[in-house]
């Protein structure tokens, strides 16, 4: 089966470690590498501790192992690189991308953490200037974030930027095989022209781990009330002129939903969908497999009721995990087209014509549901924002290619819009 990149999800857990030596934790990587490369996803169940195996159950870990192993194969090597506050990083170097370990061993030298992320050089010029960190206390813990800050600008416009689905982080990059740097780049342009960016870490990803106790709790709800939490701090804050908010593929109904929620000075679309999520889900896995494609629709016509599905094909255990599900279920309740409808102030939405995720017709719904929007469809533009392929496999392999610059149609298009609207009253 092709590669599934699409709305996936899960959770790891993060612990303090306990003091286990170097060669414990060098143990533990001989024997995980041992057990994926051979698929023995039993085995690396077996090396969990408790924590993890509540959060993340035994049938979605071996599902979302399995999809890594399909999109990046074999693991050739892994290198401890440091020990920094109790955790141990090492390089992992497979054979269609490099990857960072972060490893946390308990007493009985079972994972209380075992994550792999991006692989990101300690380079000082992966680091931008005038950038803090910024975070909104919510009822289950803090959700943590970047802000940058252009240089010498008096109360610049401030964008947010929300991300797309899956376990998708601040900078654009996640553990299942997407290594863009995106975010951080539109930061850093955004930063350039003047323009000040929020871009955070969802809650159960990243440094917002902790927000998500189980994920079988998690709302769609819950993403749309820590974005409008966001915004109206962003609005409080005296250092900016306005706000705007941009949203990112999934990110795009969370955003036009809280835009419309708060009144913000102006709305973005980037690669956001027109059609309910359990049209473009379908379409989406009929794209890989017709079979798949007739089996998801099943599902998801339960779910548009309501009801959980209990047995699920193992290639779509990632999506359609029982945990998953009810999440879906309260996605369904939105309608993009029917929330674009409700923004009053100036909107742009974006769409590329080499999106293999969401077809350019997304864009035009939308646009439709709110005529007065401005529309720009970006000629090559990719799903991450990048100048990708028309052939499937060649555009999927752009996904963990994170020097690939930023299409060179999506900032111009972006600062023009937000620098309109801070020359309006």
């Amino acid at each position: 089966m092709k590669k599934l990149l699409i709305l996936s999800s899960i959770i790891f857990a993060t612990l303090s470690s306990l003091a286990q030596t170097r060669s414990d934790y060098d143990a533990a990587t001989k024997d995980l590498k041992h057990y994926y490369n051979q698929l023995l996803t039993d085995s690396i169940y077996y090396m969990m501790a408790p924590r993890m195996k509540t959060l993340a159950p035994q049938d979605k870990m071996e599902a979302q192992f399995k999809q890594t192993y399909q999109q990046l194969g074999e693991i050739q090597s892994i290198n401890f690189i440091k020990e920094e506050k109790g955790i141990y990083y090492y390089k992992a170097v497979l054979q269609n991308a490099t990857l960072s370990l972060l490893l946390v061993l308990n007493k009985d030298n079972k994972a209380e953490t075992l994550r792999f992320l991006p692989y990101k050089p300690e380079t000082k010029d992966t680091v931008l200037k005038e950038v803090s960190n910024i975070f909104l206390n919510t009822a289950t813990g803090r959700i943590c974030g970047t802000l940058t800050m252009p240089d010498g600008v008096s109360k610049p416009p401030v964008v947010l930027l929300i991300a797309g689905s899956g376990p998708t982080d601040r900078a654009g990059n996640n553990n299942i095989g997407l290594n863009t740097n995106s975010y951080k780049m539109i930061a850093d342009s955004l930063q350039k022209a003047g323009i000040a960016c929020v871009r955070y870490d969802k809650r159960g990803v990243g440094e917002s781990m902790g927000v998500l106790k189980n994920e079988a709790d998690l709302r769609f709800e819950d993403m749309i009330s820590d974005a409008q939490g966001l915004v109206k701090m962003l609005k409080q804050d005296p250092r900016f002129s306005k706000v705007i908010v941009m949203g990112h593929s999934e990110g795009s109904l969370i955003g036009m939903i809280v835009a419309a929620r708060e009144k913000t000075a102006g709305y973005i679309s980037v690669s956001g969908i027109a059609e309910r999520i359990d049209v473009i889900v379908e379409k989406q896995f009929t794209a890989n497999s017709p079979v798949l494609g007739e089996e998801s629709k099943i599902i998801m016509d339960s779910l548009v009721k309501g009801y959980i599905v209990k047995n699920v094909d193992s290639d779509l255990m990632v999506l359609f995990h029982p945990s998953v599900q009810p999440f879906l279920i309260s996605w369904l309740k939105y309608d993009p087209r029917l929330e674009i409808k409700k923004l009053k102030m100036p909107v742009l939405i974006l769409q590329g014509t080499h999106d293999i995720q969401v077809e350019a017709d997304e864009a035009e719904k939308l646009h439709k549901a709110c005529p007065r929007s401005t529309l720009k469809i970006i000629d090559g533009m990719s799903h991450i924002l990048k100048q990708g392929p028309e052939n499937r496999a060649d555009n999927y392999a752009t996904y963990a290619e994170p020097e690939l610059p930023l299409s060179p149609g999506l900032m111009p298009a972006i600062i023009k819009f937000v620098d309109s609207l801070t020359k309006s009253k």
